[in-house]
């Protein structure tokens, strides 16, 4: 600590100093005690006092007592003898020089010469010997020319003898406070480089608030300040510098004040005199004493630690073994009292985490899993997905003592989703595996089943909800599956926008807790009903928090890609799909990542963007993904693009998968999905005639093998009909299988059909 600013509000007890000096030299010696917080500048004015002394020609002896030796006897008295010259004095401490009457000969020799001046710093680590020799020179020394300065910190439970010391009655008392407002801003002003006088004065008040007025605080915000470079914030700033000093502080209280911040520190918002009482161990009385001496030290402010900056210090001062065992005596303190689940929680994880941090192991409460998993179960509906699965992930860790409560796989697997969306991904085969022991009317089956349906899992789902009943969760889950996989449906077909609209709002709640509704939208919007969506997205536009997770924000940039693209407004839709992909990985988007890719890639299409197109068909996908009615969109978006691109035949089997798949499915061409005209189209730039048949694209020889095979002919029976050998219809079988992509008669059936050959396709010439 610089000269100038040390000194700022100490004139007063340095003059006091001063004038006993003045006395010690008319052989009037005297005692002085100088007390004060840590921080507040007892050492500045000790050596303060020496060099005034020293320079007016005056003896200085000083020592300073450590809490390493506080055990060591006569450690203090050994230091002021060592540096002592003159008859009766002894090195180190012992012997007869050890005795108080050696040491107080020795002083008063030294001190007849010309005037003594002898400091002890930190005098609260004196060991008892030594206080026991300073409290006989106390009551000696009015006839020598000794001055004697004690300085330390006041004691909340002083022992004796150095009790006896401070309190003496001619040991002159000289408190030490913080500096006031005013005196902020003069230390603001004379620190070295710091700032004018007016930035000073315009300061001072926020930085006194921040710092209590303790001199070795402002310090440390100043180095701070420095540090930020030549743009400096008008704000305090709490940095490294200024942690290192609330670390001082606390490294020089009491044993007991230091844990009474530290509890103060990991309580938090949850403080009162009570718990901090309980959590201390000791009665409430014995708590006050101990605020006082924070509040002395500028480290409190009714009651709390002034500020985070101060709150943030203390729990970096503190050990990983520290941190564990305070947090887990602060949970176990909470739960007694009754306090919320989520306060509770909250301790539980931060225990846990610094355990984990130091390699160490711990007791776990009984009921540590059950309240950390109902602490889960409040974040979901508040919107605290990220809280909810750093809770259950906590959870999970710990020993559960057979207190496990149910659910808690699939509460996690959705708050992960929300807070975290690839995280879900290592959970799917445990959840799998927990759906299958399930029926389909427990509740924890539909979270999970939610789950799977996302990720392509759907095979579990579909089984469970064959075997299941009738119930409305049932129904709910039979609607999610026939609108995502029509395949997988009981009877193939999808439901009505009605239905979808009416159960897919409980089905929503398994993904994300209300207002989000992005599943209804697409839903809506994939059944054709654009306006109805759009009509929804007005009504929910800007519904989702502040805080909403990252999924709830991907999805419900997905749908608004879906829906722009599908009205015309393709640049506004091409920046919601890049946001949707920003948002979450491809993995994590499971089988719905086909809704912000279609989109994109759509939109990108027409506006003739087709790099972006190209390099959004190149992102991965999941196989189970072309099962699903995203994926049919999907398909007819890249041939769309392939189109585009000049790659018609290509195109053309994307346009035909599209078909193939509403067949499996037996759905009629609905939604909004017109895959025949650009199907046409690219017919036509393969240089053929669209008529809307299947084989359209076949050449009429080529036509003519394929009817007669679907009709069940013999390559033999072909050959003899069209008058041809065995091997050219083979060669023309091979043609129609690969422009057709089929790899059996039997799939020439579904194609075209048992229907015969029209006029003129088999007249009986050559091929």
């Amino acid at each position: 600590m610089g000269t100038g600013e040390g000194l700022i509000g100490r004139q007063e007890p340095l003059r006091l100093l001063e004038g006993l000096l003045a006395d010690a030299r008319q052989g009037r010696g005297s005692a002085a005690a100088l007390t004060g917080s840590p921080g507040t500048g007892k050492s500045a004015v000790l050596r303060a006092l020496a060099a005034s002394a020293a320079g007016a020609g005056a003896t200085v002896l000083g020592a300073c007592a450590t809490e390493a030796e506080s055990d060591l006897p006569l450690g203090v008295v050994g230091q002021l003898l060592s540096g002592a010259a003159g008859p009766g004095t002894a090195s180190g401490g012992s012997g007869a020089g050890a005795r108080p009457e050696a040491l107080y000969e020795a002083l008063r020799a030294l001190g007849g010469r010309r005037p003594l001046v002898v400091t002890v710093d930190d005098v609260h680590h004196t060991d008892e010997q030594s206080a026991r020799c300073l409290l006989y020179l106390c009551g000696r020394l009015a006839a020598t020319g000794v001055l004697l300065v004690l300085a330390g910190r006041p004691q909340t439970a002083p022992s004796l003898p150095l009790a006896e010391v401070l309190g003496h009655p001619r040991c002159v008392p000289l408190p030490l406070r913080t500096l006031s407002e005013d005196e902020a801003a003069d230390f603001l002003r004379a620190a070295p480089a710091a700032m004018d006088a007016a930035a000073a004065r315009r300061l001072a008040p926020d930085w006194h608030r921040f710092t209590g007025g303790n001199p070795r605080l402002l310090h440390g915000l100043l180095a701070d300040h420095r540090d930020c470079g030549p743009v400096r914030p008008a704000r305090p700033i709490a940095g490294t510098a200024f942690r290192r000093a609330v670390a001082d502080c606390l490294r020089g209280a009491e044993d007991p004040v230091r844990s009474a911040a530290q509890a103060l520190a990991v309580l938090a918002d949850q403080v009162t005199l009570t718990l901090l009482a309980r959590f201390l161990g000791v009665p409430e009385r014995a708590v006050v004493p101990r605020l006082a001496a924070l509040e002395a030290t500028g480290l409190l402010d009714a009651g709390r630690l002034r500020h985070r900056g101060v709150s943030a210090a203390v729990l970096e001062s503190l050990t990983a073994e520290e941190s564990a065992r305070l947090h887990a005596r602060a949970a176990g303190v909470l739960h007694d009292h009754g306090a919320e689940p989520s306060a509770v929680a909250a301790h539980l994880v931060a225990a846990e985490a610094a355990r984990t941090t130091d390699g160490a192991t711990g007791d776990t409460p009984v009921w540590a899993v059950p309240v950390l998993a109902e602490a889960a179960r409040h974040a979901m509906p508040a919107g605290q997905a990220r809280r909810a699965a750093e809770f259950l992930r906590t959870a999970h860790r710990l020993p559960d003592g057979g207190q496990r409560p149910d659910g808690m796989l699939a509460t996690l697997a959705r708050a992960e989703w929300e807070s975290d969306p690839a995280s879900v991904i290592r959970h799917l085969s445990a959840l799998e595996r927990d759906l299958a022991a399930r029926a389909p009317d427990d509740p924890w089956w539909t979270e999970g089943a939610a789950q799977l349906l996302w990720h392509g899992r759907y095979e579990t789902v579909a089984r469970g909800a064959a075997d299941a009943g009738d119930g409305p969760r049932a129904r709910e889950v039979r609607t999610a599956l026939g609108h995502l996989y029509p395949g997988a449906g009981r009877d193939g077909t999808a439901p009505e926008p009605d239905a979808v609209e009416r159960v897919l709002v409980s089905v929503v709640h398994a993904l994300a807790p209300p207002p989000s509704v992005p599943a209804l939208l697409v839903a809506l919007s994939y059944a054709g009903e654009t306006e109805r969506a759009a009509r929804w997205r007005e009504l929910t536009d800007g519904a989702e928090p502040a805080e909403a997770t990252v999924a709830r924000q991907a999805v419900a940039a997905a749908v608004a890609a879906v829906l722009h693209v599908r009205t015309g407004s393709h640049g506004t839709g091409a920046a919601h799909a890049a946001r949707a992909l920003a948002l979450m990985t491809p993995a994590a988007w499971g089988v719905a990542v086909g809704m912000p890719l279609a989109a994109g890639v759509r939109a990108a299409t027409a506006l003739r963007a087709h790099d972006e197109a190209a390099r959004l068909l190149r992102v991965p996908v999941p196989d189970a993904l072309f099962r699903t009615r995203p994926g049919l969109h999907y398909l007819l978006a890249r041939g769309g693009h392939l189109l585009a691109a000049g790659r018609a035949r290509s195109a053309l089997a994307d346009f035909h998968a599209c078909r193939d798949l509403l067949a499996e499915w037996g759905e009629r061409t609905r939604g909004g999905l017109d895959w025949r005209t650009p199907a046409d189209e690219a017919l036509r730039r393969l240089g053929h005639t669209p008529d809307g048949d299947p084989v359209a694209v076949l050449t009429r020889a080529e036509r003519r093998v394929a009817m007669l095979a679907a009709a069940g002919c013999t390559n033999r029976a072909i050959a003899a009909r069209l008058y041809v050998t065995t091997s050219t219809v083979e060669q023309h079988l091979t043609h129609v299988y690969r422009k057709l992509r089929v790899r059996s008669r039997g799939d020439l059936v579904r194609l075209v059909g048992t229907r015969p050959a029209g006029p003129g396709d088999l007249r009986p010439e050559p091929v």
